[in-house]
């Protein structure tokens, strides 16, 4: 029996969306507590990610456009 990539990745895609649609489906209880410094340093962890980006982006694309003197 031959297996192609596009049929595994099928498979895997509605093994996935199966497990997503039951853990969605029962019930639970969440006993959490989310003290306020969470959010500030989420905010920076994201801020700090754009930012990385943004600069390796521009290094990136300056050895292509680089200009010659």
């Amino acid at each position: 029996m031959k297996r192609t990539i596009r049929g595994v990745i099928q498979a895997w895609a509605l093994a996935v969306f199966c497990l997503l649609a039951l853990l969605l489906a029962l019930p639970s209880k969440a006993f959490g507590y989310v003290d306020p410094g969470t959010g500030s340093f989420l905010y920076q962890a994201i801020y700090a990610a754009v930012l990385g980006g943004i600069f390796y982006l521009r290094k990136f694309l300056n050895r292509f456009f680089k200009r010659d003197k």
